[in-house]
This record gives structure tokens, sequence and C-alpha cells, in this order.
């Protein structure tokens, strides 16, 4: 700006010390904005840091976790293998008892029915459900079929079914 006789007085208005001012102000807000920038940049380093030790950390783990699992599994199958093996020995145990029992129980069923005694009666007299003696007495081969023997008592007549049914009864109870 320039004064009435042209010469340059605008220094003495006081208006260079709002600018210099302005000018100190812009120096130290971008001072200060350099310095957080670079402990915000600090902070996202030490941020970035102890990210990339917790992923390595979860992954190492979860590496050990599906060995352990992988391991558990592979015991679980060897323990289920060894478990069905001896189920199956138990059942050949079973079924090799069974197979021997079976004949000569349906074989002793065939001679209570000879007897002329019903399913019924022969279950009440054996504690065998009734379908069991059924069961047993279709499986028993037909060469065990026998004529009845005739059961004679003290005198001399043969045994009446009612007092098998006595005799059961008594036993049981």
């Amino acid at each position: 700006m320039l004064g009435p006789d042209g010469l340059a007085w605008w220094w003495m208005l006081g208006s260079v010390g709002e600018v210099g001012k302005t000018t100190n102000e812009a120096v130290t807000a971008r001072e200060t904005a350099r310095k957080r920038l670079l402990a915000l940049n600090a902070d996202r380093a030490a941020r970035d840091a102890r990210i990339e030790a917790a992923a390595a950390k979860v992954i190492t783990t979860a590496g050990k976790l599906t060995a352990a699992t992988a391991a558990a599994d592979s015991a679980r199958a060897e323990a289920r293998t060894g478990y069905e093996a001896a189920l199956s020995k138990i059942d050949a145990t079973c079924a090799a008892a069974v197979g021997k029992a079976e004949p000569a129980v349906a074989a002793g069923l065939v001679e209570l029915t000879a007897e002329k005694l019903s399913p019924a009666d022969v279950a009440a007299l054996t504690d065998l459900p009734v379908a069991e003696v059924k069961r047993l007495l279709k499986s028993a081969p037909a060469a065990t079929v026998a004529a009845p023997v005739p059961v004679a008592t003290a005198a001399g007549l043969p045994v009446a079914v009612d007092s098998v049914r006595a005799d059961a009864a008594a036993l049981a109870g």
C-alpha cells in the first residue's frame, strides 16, 4: 500500500505483525500435524506388529489343535475297531453257546409237548415266554419228536396233565 506521498508505508500500519503471526501459526500447525502423523504411524506400526504376532500365535495354535483332533480321531478309530472286534468275539461265543444249548432245550420242549401239553402249559412249567417256546418248537428237528413215553403212578395209571400242572405251580410258588 502506498501513502499519499507515493511511498510505501504499509509497514507502519502494523499489518506486518499480522502476516508474521499467521505464518507462524501455519508453520506451528503443520509441525504439530507432522508430529501427530509420525506418532500415528508409530502407533500403526506397533499395532501392525501386535496383529501379526497374534495372527502367528493363532495359526500355530490352530495347527496344534488340528494335530490333536487328528490324533483323537485316530485313537477313536482304533478303539472303535478294538471294540467291534471284541463285540464280534463275544457275539461268536454267544452264538456258539446258544447253538449248542438251543437244540437241547428244543428237545426237552418236544418231550413236554409229546405229553399233550400246550405251549402255554410248557411255558408255565419252564418259565419261558410262550413265543420263545413256540419258536424253539418250530426250530426243533423232526427227528427229536419221539412217541410219548407213558409215565405210570404207583397205582400203574398214567399221570394226569392236571397233576403235572399242580406240581409245576407248587414248584413255581
